[in-house]
């Protein structure tokens, strides 16, 4: 098995063995960061924010240039890296090795690139994901539940909404994001060129962002996401984030919006609610347990700061 890499960019055919690749991976684990128009057309750019190191396996029975695991990190508007680690099925076994070579040989490339916080976020974590992170000094940060519920709900919540308007929201939206997320930094940290990042996103959609006012002030929202339907036939859709101004706490808002928000995305056509929710916010995932979702995923970041070299 031979390691590639660290490299700034991918040329076509390297970009199409990791869809390939991908697209192995996604069928244990439901989930593919990559593959997409966007992500095709950054890691084949002109490098500065991306790192990628990956492995093959010259011996397998498909072609010779197989890849058995891939990790890249991309740095975000604020300076922030994300990471993300793509193993075949067929190789599972090896990935607290082949991985920790990976992003050992990543983490330098970041620190020639500038350094700065890195994020390893590891999808349907296993204790071998927590390995790579440990042999590589990063140390456990964040967990996400990923939780889904059938639509239409047949529930519905008397709220008098309104769309989020381009170029005139989005000062307000910050403000009580912030307020409401201050204990979650990640969540509370979204700046403007983050929220404009996400506004360019093809998934991105005003109608899908609805604004609650009361008394003339944004007292909360839920941001929604409708994604293409499934092969099977599912349309998913995603309530992105929901919000309530502290200030506000106390009426039922969260659920409320929730409620809402899965209506909106029922009447668009999605078969199926989902949404992530912080592991340790026991109260956010009473509410959703009582709304009829449950857990199917569970995701752990890990986290170290790279000096830059």
């Amino acid at each position: 098995m031979a390691l590639h890499g660290p490299v700034d960019r991918l040329d076509p055919a390297q970009a199409a063995d990791v869809v390939e690749l991908a697209a192995r991976a996604a069928a244990t684990v439901g989930h593919s960061s990559v593959g997409d128009g966007a992500w095709h057309q950054r890691v084949t750019g002109d490098g500065g924010g991306f790192a990628a190191a990956w492995s093959d396996d010259a011996s397998s029975s498909r072609a010779a240039s197989t890849l058995t695991a891939y990790l890249q990190a991309v740095r975000s508007v604020d300076g922030r890296w994300t990471a993300e680690l793509l193993v075949d099925p067929a190789h599972r076994t090896l990935t607290a090795d082949v991985g920790a070579s990976l992003l050992s040989t990543v983490l330098r490339q970041v620190g020639a690139a500038g350094g700065g916080v890195v994020d390893l976020w590891a999808v349907a974590a296993t204790p071998s994901h927590a390995e790579v992170a440990a042999r590589a000094g990063l140390v456990a940060h964040r967990t996400l539940l990923q939780m889904v519920r059938p639509l239409p709900t047949g529930v519905h919540a008397d709220l008098v909404l309104r769309p989020f308007v381009v170029g005139r929201d989005e000062d307000e939206v910050l403000s009580v994001n912030r307020r409401a997320f201050v204990r979650h930094p990640d969540q509370g940290d979204m700046s403007r060129a983050d929220l404009d990042e996400r506004k360019t996103e093809p998934w991105f959609d005003p109608a899908g962002f609805l604004l609650h006012d009361i008394g003339g002030r944004l007292a909360g929202f839920c941001w929604t996401k409708l994604f293409p339907a499934a092969p099977d036939g599912t349309t998913q859709g995603e309530i992105h984030v929901i919000c309530v101004d502290p200030d506000f706490h106390g009426r039922g808002l969260g659920r409320d919006l929730t409620v809402a928000g899965l209506d909106h995305l029922s009447n668009r056509g999605a078969t199926e609610g989902m949404l992530f929710v912080e592991g340790d916010n026991a109260g956010a995932i009473r509410l959703y347990e009582k709304l009829g979702f449950t857990v199917i995923r569970t995701d752990r970041s890990f986290r170290t700061t790279v000096a830059a070299t």
